[in-house]
């Protein structure tokens, strides 16, 4: 489901919030300013570059080209993660309070065969800390078309809970779903710069690689309720008070 441009610091209306609990996941297009992205994205270049560090101690890109840590990395990806906009967008699903768990951004380069595996995000989280409201928000940095390796999920599949997995030696989130994924039942989400996308941390999720001669980045922000202790290290932050 994906709804017209609305006015910023709302909630989810009540159709999207049904779509979110039946399906897992809920896309809200021109969410933000594209413009806004694109300075976010330049941001990050001259910080994985070694600039627009300041006071803030953080490495850069890996390996992958991504940014892990980003609640930390900088005032400015600081303030993107505990956006007033996104929190009053999520309030109806994590609650009671908001906090964050952990924020990164996952980029695919050009030409990038490497897929991400099917896997659920609790795979990774709940050996940190346990959470029934946990969802992450997917917020593209440019264009992210079905070529450019953009989100595939399988709708409803949050329902089923966290399923048992095995570690993949190839490619990326290799905590992998350990049985066979009936791709049948799967869609893709191509999306605009200015998307929103929210998707529970029981969903299952994957995406293929980079056919273009473009980068694809996203910037992924991970919240659950204020009234669970504790996250991933010192990335968990209260945000709103329970």
């Amino acid at each position: 489901m994906q709804s017209p441009r609305t006015n910023h610091h709302r909630t989810l209306t009540p159709a999207e919030l049904a779509h979110y609990r039946q399906h897992g996941y809920v896309a809200i297009e021109a969410f933000f300013p594209a413009d806004e992205l694109l300075a976010l994205d330049q941001h990050l270049d001259r910080f994985a570059a070694g600039e627009d560090r300041s006071a803030f101690a953080h490495q850069g890109q890996d390996a992958r080209g991504w940014i892990m840590r980003l609640g930390l990395a900088t005032p400015q990806t600081a303030a993107f993660c505990a956006d007033e906009r996104v929190l009053d967008l999520i309030t109806p699903i994590v609650q009671p309070g908001i906090a964050i768990y952990s924020a990164k951004m996952v980029a695919k380069e050009p030409h990038d065969p490497t897929i991400c595996h099917w896997h659920q995000d609790d795979a990774y989280y709940s050996q940190h800390s346990q959470s029934a409201n946990r969802l992450s928000t997917w917020i593209p940095l440019q264009d992210t078309a079905v070529e450019h390796g953009c989100l595939q999920l399988i709708p409803g599949s949050h329902h089923r809970g966290l399923q048992p997995y095995s570690k993949k030696e190839d490619g990326t989130c290799n905590l992998a779903i350990d049985r066979t994924i009936d791709l049948h039942n799967s869609i893709h989400i191509p999306v605009r710069i200015g998307t929103i996308v929210l998707f529970s941390a029981l969903l299952w999720h994957a995406s293929a690689g980079n056919q273009t001669n473009q980068r694809r980045r996203a910037f992924i922000v991970s919240y659950q309720e204020a009234t669970v202790q504790g996250g991933n290290a010192d990335q968990w932050r209260i945000l709103r008070a329970a």
